[in-house]
């Protein structure tokens, strides 16, 4: 089956892939943007997390609304609600091709775990 860009966005992935070590390590706010400029307005905010199934690759996850997590939660394992995995395609600039195929996440909810 050949991935088309309206069908690569049906794909989705377990989260059982990211392995069970999910330790989150950076907090950061997400803005709305408005014809491409970003506003000052805050949307949600994206929980970065190393991935225990991905030999420690960074996974940036986005949950709308108010911060849940601060600097505090640093360093400790994360537990998300209702995480959902996608993956979507980069190109190379100027040319007809696919750089690399990327992971995108979302989720309603985050808490710290024991670990």
């Amino acid at each position: 089956m050949k991935l088309t860009n309206s069908s690569v966005k049906l794909v989705s992935v377990s989260p059982a892939t990211l392995g069970e070590r999910l330790r989150l390590c950076g907090v950061r706010p997400y803005y709305e943007y408005n014809n491409g400029n970003r506003t000052d307005t805050i949307l949600g905010y994206t929980y970065t997390v190393t991935c225990s199934g991905f030999f420690g690759e960074r996974l940036d996850v986005k949950i709308p609304g108010k911060q849940l997590l601060g600097e505090e939660a640093y360093d400790h394992l994360a537990k998300f609600t209702n995480l959902k995995l996608g993956i979507y395609p980069t190109y190379v600039k100027g040319q007809r091709g696919i750089d690399a195929i990327n992971l995108k996440a979302s989720a309603d909810g985050v808490t710290v775990i024991n670990g």
